[in-house]
């Protein structure tokens, strides 16, 4: 037997009140002699006798009073009273494991099915009237029903209908979520159920002191709940993955040859001489290479494509391995072609004569094609105006601004270069001789809100031949528009020298590099901090580029012209990549991304004239919702959170129009390794959980347990029926004596 408030059991020592009264009290008798006190011997000890017996009984319900009340107000719970009183309602959570590493097995029966079995025959086992919630641990945590439910029959069938295939399974944060749950439900007995494979990946060793911390809630819930840990499927450590893709453009266009570079890996013991890979785009298979892969080893395959429509296409890599896990032996990806991509030049300095304007190196390098006058088309675009022809109405169906040399803006030009950044657009910044440093600080800075990334500060160097110059610092580029330079086939920027340049105030960026403690934490969060982020560094230490994000866009600042003026920059074979890199890597950052991680929202870009009505999306079980178009800042977004089950979601689009969205899982889980029996015990030792291996051990450590049942109410009756006994025994001894 236990007690949930324990602490009134104190109130048992009012038992003593009615004794102690009883005592101080009693009758006393002064005996007086007198001669008819013979006949009357045999009745008195008649009387004595049944008088003395009432007022003991009297007195022993007076005392069992206040003992039964501090009884019922401690609320006791008994235990051991399964075979007599039937089976006892319970309050149970399960965590049932559907990572992916679950579908290891044969087509119809693999791990998942073996505790999915197992957890339906948990719920129907329940006593009548037991409440359940299942709590499903892969990708991100989440109940299988909205609230528990006293359902278990509803429970059962739709525990029937899952499929596994969903990311990593997050260990901590299911138990989290189940322990609240728990928290939650009402019945006194309760139970923790944990269905899962225990694979090591799942268990990390860094993650031991979250869950003895989850462990520690568990034992101050104010009903300590049965923990059991059933550890199902075998371990086959025999597999191969498709761990990831990478493409050799940011942003692709009709008719560009396009690599994608599919990264396999062998993790298991067993040689893989022959491997076949195969590459599909939108559903047909375009080719296929051969792979020897060595107990655990890496390696990579190489596919070429060129697309020759625009619009959203889907591409697949797959690997033809005989093991026994197939979820991970694919892996697909969305790629977004676009027919053209638009950039709005606002040139600054316009020339008269050929390579004499401000941006007509630029205008070369991203339609280098087309200036040849070659067999093969640009993917860029280009319209250029001059300042003041700029306003709200050339920003329409435009990716990405370039501002070159422009001294400064209106008040309205200002606002609605603003508006196109903080729609998502992407905008590339090249001062000059023209630029009006003040007004830039002033209003295109704007004390660190506005467009204009950072200050600029003095002119460092100068154009004569004896003066101090400078050149691009390489190093091991770590942003994305920058790592083509890695390899020094691409191009070498430090080949350019720069003349003059302008030092750019970076102070918010040192600080926040400095708080984050390397450049490449910096630059993650400079996207969501709006704090500046250097690129590239001139050798002198200065900033060479520099981006911000703004609102839902970036700006990328440099410190030199874009022209030859200042440097011998647009003639190093170097600014044709860079230029190119630069524009794409802000024109891709105009769409939200087509491939997700487990849990990330979709967010489509739709024209505007969507606005307000509903698009339909179909996730990867074919189930279809509507989902409403929300208007604002010159385009439409229609959004998606329920991304817990990987593989292709797509979106219709009123006119037939399909986009396509690929929602991936972290390739962790592809290692299959599990915990031993030591050291599943060795998790299960903080919760104080029992291990098992199947149903039928389960079943028999039931049999073994025994269930609580709260024994207030048989409490409240006997308390009840002591009163009334006492009344009714209070007045029968009175009219005795009377």
């Amino acid at each position: 037997m236990t007690f949930l408030n324990a602490i009134l059991l104190f109130g048992l020592a009012a038992a003593a009140i009615p004794l102690i009264i009883h005592l101080l009290h009693r009758s006393r008798f002064r005996v007086v002699k007198w001669a008819a006190m013979q006949f009357l011997e045999i009745h008195q000890r008649t009387q004595r006798r049944r008088i003395r017996i009432e007022q003991l009984l009297l007195l022993l319900i007076r005392c069992l009073i206040p003992a039964v009340l501090a009884l019922l107000m401690a609320r006791p719970v008994l235990t051991g009273l399964r075979a007599l009183l039937g089976a006892a309602k319970t309050s149970t959570v399960v965590l049932l494991d559907n990572s992916y590493s679950m579908d290891i097995g044969t087509k119809n029966r693999n791990t998942f099915t073996e505790a999915r079995d197992a957890a339906g025959q948990l719920i129907r086992h329940l006593g009548r009237g037991s409440e359940v919630s299942v709590v499903l641990m892969g990708g991100v945590p989440a109940p299988l029903l909205d609230e528990p439910t006293f359902n278990t029959d509803r429970a059962a069938r739709e525990l029937a209908a899952l499929q596994t295939g969903y990311g990593s399974a997050n260990v901590p944060a299911a138990l989290d979520l189940g322990l609240g749950i728990l928290g939650k439900m009402h019945e006194v007995q309760r139970e923790l159920i944990l269905v899962s494979d225990f694979q090591k990946i799942s268990w990390r060793e860094r993650d031991d002191v979250e869950r003895a911390r989850l462990a520690g809630l568990l034992k101050k819930l104010p009903i300590n709940p049965t923990v059991t840990f059933m550890h199902v499927g075998r371990e086959d450590r025999n597999n191969v993955s498709v761990q990831s893709l990478d493409f050799s453009r940011m942003l692709l266009g009709v008719g560009q040859k396009f690599q994608v570079r599919a990264n396999l890996k062998n993790h298991g013991d067993a040689a893989y001489g022959d491997l076949r890979v195969y590459f599909r785009v939108d559903g047909t298979e375009r080719a296929a290479a051969q792979l020897a892969l060595g107990p655990n080893e890496a390696g990579q395959v190489l596919f070429t494509h060129t697309f020759e429509t625009a619009g959203s296409h889907v591409i697949e890599v797959n690997a033809d391995a005989p093991d026994a896990l197939k979820s991970d032996n694919s892996l697909l990806a969305s790629v977004p072609v676009l027919e053209k991509l638009p950039v709005l030049i606002i040139n600054g300095k316009p020339g008269r004569e050929p390579l004499e304007g401000e941006t007509d190196f630029l205008e070369i390098a991203l339609r280098p094609f087309q200036n040849a006058k070659g067999n093969l088309t640009d993917l860029i675009t280009t319209r250029v105006i001059e300042p003041h022809q700029m306003d709200a109405s050339v920003f329409k169906d435009v990716r990405v601004a370039v501002l070159a040399n422009v001294a400064q803006l209106q008040e309205h030009q200002l606002k609605a270069l603003e508006a196109f950044v903080k729609a998502g657009g992407g905008l590339l910044i090249f001062p000059g001789s023209r630029v009006d440093t003040a007004w830039w600080n002033r209003a295109f800075a704007a004390e660190g809100r506005g467009l204009l990334p950072c200050p600029l500060a003095a002119l460092e160097g100068g154009l004569e031949d004896n003066a101090a110059h400078s050149t691009v610092l390489m190093q091991h580029f770590e942003h994305p528009a920058l790592q083509i330079f890695n390899d020094p086939r691409n191009g070498d920027l430090s080949t350019a020298n720069i003349r003059l340049w302008y030092k750019l105030n970076t102070a918010a960026f040192q600080a926040l590099e400095k708080q984050t403690g390397s450049i490449s934490n910096a630059w993650k969060n400079s996207a969501s901090n709006a704090v500046p982020f250097v690129l590239a560094r001139l050798s002198t230490g200065d900033p060479f580029l520099v981006e911000r994000g703004y609102g839902e866009g970036s700006v990328v600042l440099c410190g030199v012209p874009c022209s030859a003026e200042w440097s011998n920059l647009p003639m190093r074979p170097c600014y044709l990549p860079l230029l190119q890199q630069l524009v794409t890597y802000l024109a891709a950052k105009f769409d939200p991304p087509r491939n997700v991680e487990i849990g990330r929202p979709l967010v489509a870009v739709l024209p505007a004239a969507l606005g307000g009505k509903q698009v339909e999306l179909s996730d990867p079980a074919g189930r279809k919702v509507k989902l409403d178009v929300t208007a604002g800042g010159g385009r439409a977004l229609a959004h998606f959170a329920d991304t817990r089950r990987p593989g292709l979601y797509i979106l219709a689009l009123p006119d037939q129009t399909l986009l396509h969205f690929v929602v991936n899982a972290a390739r962790a889980e592809s290692d299959l390794a599990q915990l031993s029996s030591d050291e599943i015990a060795g998790v299960a030792k903080p919760f104080d959980a029992t291990v098992v291996r199947s149903w039928d051990e389960y079943r028999q450590l039931e049999q073994r347990r025994r269930y609580g049942r709260d024994f207030w109410r048989p409490l409240l009756w006997t308390l009840l029926g002591l009163i009334f006994a006492e009344l009714w025994l209070q007045q029968r001894i009175g009219r005795i004596k009377r």
